[in-house]
């Protein structure tokens, strides 16, 4: 049975100079949609997707997540209760198509409105971006001001491809549970020892922190 549903809000991505200068592969991957949409096929999982350019239009979507300023169904926390960041990445920051570099305390504030005043618990923020995760004590420090019961991500530079396959059963697994410090820790075991998971887990440098 699905407990929690995903609110995805992404990056309009576009070819970077750097990785040109780098020899990378510059073609622009596709729209996390599309991993959304083969998870609610196959498993029953709803979503709710939104592109993301701006901090305003990033502050915003988080206030129709946390359920700032807003009665619609399809926003509310209890209903999408697993938040999918998709952003350039790095330790403790996201990056914005417009150029646009948010830290854990903007992130923060746009979520509790500084007045901590919406309730996160059984809540978990997920960074599909790179390198978010590298510094546990921002990480846990974040965790503990929005008031999630989980932020998990990635400590290295990570590509779609390994990144989608690995979030396929990482976000089917979490959508499943009463999302718990008994269950986190049940599915996090899980993820670090069973093989079809700890491979991809090391390789990205995913993390947990609950």
């Amino acid at each position: 049975m699905v407990k929690n549903g995903i609110f995805c809000l992404e990056t309009i991505w576009h070819e970077q100079a750097s990785l040109r200068a780098q020899g990378l592969d510059e073609r622009r991957p596709p729209s996390t949609q599309s991993l959304l949409e083969l998870l609610e096929r196959l498993r029953g999982i709803p979503f709710v997707y939104r592109d993301v350019a701006t901090k305003k239009e990033l502050d915003f979507y988080l206030g129709r997540w946390c359920g700032r300023n807003t009665n619609e169904e399809d926003y509310r926390l209890g209903h999408l209760g697993i938040l999918y960041l998709g952003f350039h990445g790095s330790p403790g920051h996201i990056y914005l198509d417009d150029g646009g570099v948010v830290d854990f305390d903007k992130l923060a504030k746009s979520l509790t409105h500084g007045k901590n005043e919406y309730n996160l618990s059984g809540s978990v923020i997920h960074f599909a971006s790179c390198s978010v995760m590298r510094w546990p004590k921002c990480v846990e420090e974040f965790r503990k001001e929005v008031g999630a019961s989980c932020v998990s991500g990635y400590s290295r530079s990570v590509g779609y491809e390994l990144s989608w396959a690995f979030e396929l059963m990482y976000l089917d697994l979490l959508a499943k549970r009463n999302v718990n410090a008994g269950t986190l820790n049940t599915l996090f075991r899980r993820v670090k020892e069973k093989p079809e998971y700890s491979g991809l887990a090391q390789k990205l440098g995913f993390r947990m922190t609950f």
